[in-house]
């Protein structure tokens, strides 16, 4: 590829699915071609990532609704406020290599001039830097992870809020919420659940919510070598994809993998030495306190410790919007957090307010982690860098060339009152609630080539005995037992049986819900569904009767006025709302022979009006049942990109959110959503190769071959081959997707 202001002295090549190869002497310039290539080819998606991040989308945008919401959302936790100091702490190589990337986001801005998006509506572009860097990995830490877990404790209060049983909801979240005072909580103002718009908005930031990682040592291998695994777990039917391939080589060694388009990181790849792929801990370094708050007779708004007041301090935002007025929201805080309400508007009382430990300094170090990884020399280094790592919370799953393996949990996570998980509010005027620092890095989670043979981890509970509990929410470990169920049985791994493990379709939930239910079904489900091989496979139609048989369950037992409420259960168990946490303490329940839940009603009988239900509904197959169309992040879903062929026709999707392939369709306010692996990477250490597949390709235009480049290999489970050298094909490329034109 030929540059016009490529002031470097390095080659871009790409392969035939369009992949950029970058050849550089030093990593310096190496990085200087991926912020090139990143603005060549995915100019529209990282500026406005940088607008959602920094609070001003609706200024920069669009005056839309949701882009206010976002703003606002982002602008009262702060997430802008403290980015220009963070790049002070990071080492003097760091701060080079941003620079250098940055330099090359630049120039490759300048080249490309602007992208169709930017000209429909008129975006004026400022220049790419370290700060630009420092707010998309915010994106990844606050608005794509740490806003799972709150949004899962905002659930716990609404359903506190809204008069459930208190003993029942002990027994949903057991061990979780002994030190939440129900009836403070009740009178407590300022639970603002993010709107469906708004959530979508924050689908399209980069996620790791769910995903699966796992590495094989040599004694189980063909090869004789570690083979690692990795796929992160987002939203997929949106294009472009948001993880970005590349292949970078410098002075002896390289780099392969997926990259986030407006940071130097390779989120899951490899290097000459050593490999890794990335898990989302889900653990909770958020955490909603109970302010009492009064206006005092000046005018100030205070806060109350014990029996004194203080005054809050008081931070006015102002919130833009393009072609209309500008508007102020105050935000008060305190060292305990900033209130989610300005309680002019219902006066004194009780009042909910939020704290993150990404607002402490250092955070920025994230990216110093990222960066240092490409230069680890082995399995140790890697992990003693990802312990390192202040945020996100993660589980990194790590093999060498030597041959050994291991599993690092890292993050910043608040060291909270002895007994308190963190998933409840708790009184804030009481000092002994609050926050005492941070638990130290050397008691996360640590494994060092295991016995076994293998490490796995799929957004388990990882909390560990006589450790700090790191993880407040009720976790599936469906797919985690699913991955170790096969790895145990393996001898002999090859490559291809790690892409087999991908793909798999097996619900560990489905043969351990089932028995449970079956004995009270009617018998014509009972016929249908006693052999049923628990895979959710596209063609099945027993897949889809469970699901809904298991639905309609959930909506009997837990539906109740007394319990969660109809309409809010059937948000919470179906594709509208879906919560993990919620499915995962109903199926704990579920297991249970006597619970408070159907203490005065028939559990058996509850669960045959289930099945009754289930079969008055028409018959179709999972494929049919859990569809999805791919559409393009900016112009797909309205008349104009129908129009002009943004959006796919039907796929069927696999798996569910159960399964190894996690493969979720969510229905959102207006449109749909999916939930499913964003990118598959398995590399054997044996060798310089990596096999990988993404539902997209390296470029964000509609028009280009190589939107879609990638998405007939995710959807048929194939793989392709990336390699340090670059090589040419012998074979022509990928068969074009449907709606992608010919160049």
């Amino acid at each position: 590829m030929e540059f016009s202001r490529l002031t470097r002295d390095i080659t871009i090549e790409r392969d035939d699915a369009g992949v950029p190869h970058i050849t550089a002497s030093t990593l310096d310039d190496a990085l200087y071609g991926l912020g090139y290539m990143h603005a060549t080819d995915r100019l529209t998606q990282i500026l406005f990532a940088r607008a959602i991040a920094s609070g001003r989308a609706a200024e920069s945008i669009a005056a839309r609704d949701e882009l206010l919401e976002t703003d606002r959302f982002f602008r009262r936790i702060g997430l802008h406020r403290n980015q220009p100091r963070e790049r002070e702490y990071w080492p003097e190589d760091v701060q080079r290599q941003v620079d250098h990337y940055c330099a090359g986001v630049n120039d490759g801005m300048k080249a490309t001039g602007g992208t169709w998006p930017m000209w429909a509506i008129g975006f004026e572009a400022a220049a790419w830097d370290p700060t630009s860097v420092l707010y998309i990995g915010n994106l990844l830490s606050f608005g794509g992870l740490a806003v799972s877990q709150l949004e899962n404790e905002r659930i716990v209060i609404a359903l506190i809020q809204a008069g459930g049983d208190e003993g029942a909801l002990r027994e949903l979240f057991p061990g979780r919420l002994e030190h939440v005072d129900f009836e403070i909580l009740r009178q407590a103002r300022g639970v603002k659940k993010l709107s469906d718009e708004a959530l979508e908005v924050l689908m399209d930031l980069p996620r790791l919510a769910g995903s699966n990682a796992w590495v094989v040592s040599g004694k189980l291998s063909q090869s004789g070598s570690p083979i690692l695994s990795s796929d992160p777990h987002l939203e997929t039917n949106r294009l472009p994809a948001i993880w970005y391939e590349a292949v970078m080589r410098w002075n002896g060694n390289y780099a392969i993998g997926a990259t986030l388009p407006g940071c130097p990181l390779v989120a899951v790849g490899r290097t000459k030495r050593v490999s890794w792929g990335v898990t989302y801990m889900k653990g909770d370094t958020t955490d909603f306190f109970i302010e009492d708050c009064r206006k005092a007779e000046e005018g100030k708004w205070q806060y109350r410790r014990e029996d004194a007041w203080y005054d809050f301090q008081v931070r006015d935002e102002v919130i833009g919007a393009k072609g209309k007025p500008s508007a102020t929201m105050r935000v008060l805080e305190n060292p305990q957090g900033a209130l989610e309400v300005d309680p002019e508007e219902s006066g004194d009382g009780y009042y909910l307010s939020l704290a993150w430990t990404g607002m402490q300094p250092r955070s920025g170090m994230a990216i110093a982690s990222w960066l240092q990884m490409l230069s680890a020399e082995n399995a140790t280094e890697a992990l003693d860098v990802a312990k390192g790592c202040p945020q996100p919370t993660l589980c990194w799953v790590v093999a060498d060339v030597e041959g050994n393996i291991g599993m690092q949990g890292n993050g910043r996570f608040p060291r909270r009152r002895n007994g308190f998980s963190g998933l409840g509010p708790v009184a804030a005027w009481d000092a002994r609630n609050h926050w005492q620092g941070v638990v130290p890095a050397d008691q996360l989670p640590r494994i060092y080539n295991p016995e076994c043979g293998f490490i796995a981890t799929a957004n388990e509970d990882i909390n560990e005995p006589n450790r700090p509990k790191l993880v407040s929410q009720t976790l599936p470990s469906y797919r985690k037992r699913r991955i170790v169920e096969v790895l145990e049985a393996a001898c002999e791994v090859t490559i291809e049986d790690m892409q087999t493990l991908q793909y798999d379709l097996v619900s560990l939930q489905a043969r351990e819900i089932l028995p449970i239910l079956l004995p009270y079904a009617p018998q014509v489900l009972r016929d249908k569904l006693e052999d049923w091989d628990y895979r959710f496979d596209p063609d099945s139609t027993e897949a889809v009767l469970f699901q809904r048989f298991y639905r309609n369950t959930l909506l009997e037992i837990f539906g109740h006025e007394r319990g969660m409420g109809p309409k809010r259960t059937l948000y919470l168990v179906t594709r509208a709302g879906f919560s993990s946490m919620i499915i995962a303490a109903c199926d704990e329940i579920l297991k249970k022979d006597l619970s408070l839940w159907w203490q005065t009603r028939d559990k058996g009988e509850m669960i045959r009006t289930a099945g009754e239900k289930a079969l008055l509904e028409k018959e179709v197959t999972w494929g049919q049942f859990n569809s999805f169309h791919f559409t393009d992040r900016f112009f797909g879903g309205g008349h104009v990109g129908r129009l002009l062929g943004f959006d796919s026709p039907e796929y069927p999707m696999p798996g569910c959110h159960a399964t190894v392939f996690q493969g979720h369709v969510l229905q959102t306010a207006t449109r749909e959503s999916t939930f499913a692996p964003s990118y598959h990477f398995v590399t054997d250490m044996a060798t310089d190769l990596a096999w990988t597949n993404m539902p997209g390709g390296p470029s964000e235009s509609r028009f280009s071959r190589y939107y879609k480049s990638d998405v007939p290999l995710w959807l048929d489970g194939d793989y392709k081959k990336l390699a340090p050298k670059f090589e040419t094909s012998p074979t022509d490329p990928p068969e074009e997707s449907p709606q992608t034109p010919l160049p």
